[in-house]
């Protein structure tokens, strides 16, 4: 899905309705609503705008910063020294912020696979993301630091484990 406003779009692959049946396309086009539904394409553009706003923040204190030119041994404060300052400075951050955006990301699947499952897709989304599964040849269970850490989207154990116990608290 991308977009904004009332110029979003849910883009349906060939490949996806030649791995699926049609049941399994609308369960996973339930997902896709349900990231739509809950605005998370908003909610991410959001925090991306905010993060690019303060890296350009960061990389203004940086590149005005006589102090720090001074004490790398520059009299001068040459415009490519700033960037790579500002890169070593700010690699660690981006690996704690990557970290944190990934951890939304999979929050985010997590509910829009519930949004497919309360429409009534629980079963056929179960299938049609284990079919996907298995055509993509994804991992389907990483360790979970790990998971968490490399990928946006949880594993699939992981997601088939949240739809099976969300059919456990309805009964």
């Amino acid at each position: 899905m991308y977009g904004f406003f009332k110029n979003k779009r849910i883009v349906l692959y060939d490949t996806l309705i030649q791995q699926c049946n049609e049941e399994e396309v609308v369960a996973i086009l339930g997902h896709e609503l349900g990231h739509w539904k809950l605005n998370h394409t908003m909610y991410t553009f959001a925090a991306v705008q905010i993060l690019t706003i303060l890296q350009f923040g960061g990389y203004t204190l940086v590149r005005n910063s006589k102090d720090l030119f001074q004490s790398f041994g520059f009299d001068s404060q040459p415009v490519l020294i700033g960037f790579i300052l500002f890169q070593h400075t700010v690699t660690p951050i981006q690996h704690f912020v990557s970290f944190g955006l990934n951890l939304v990301s999979r929050a985010f699947e997590f509910q829009a696979d519930a949004f497919a499952k309360k429409l009534g897709y629980g079963t056929p989304l179960r299938s049609g993301l284990v079919k996907l599964q298995e055509e993509n040849l994804s991992a389907m269970n990483t360790d979970p630091w790990y998971s968490a850490y490399h990928y946006s989207h949880p594993p699939l154990v992981e997601r088939l484990a949240a739809i099976d116990e969300s059919d456990k608290k309805a009964d």
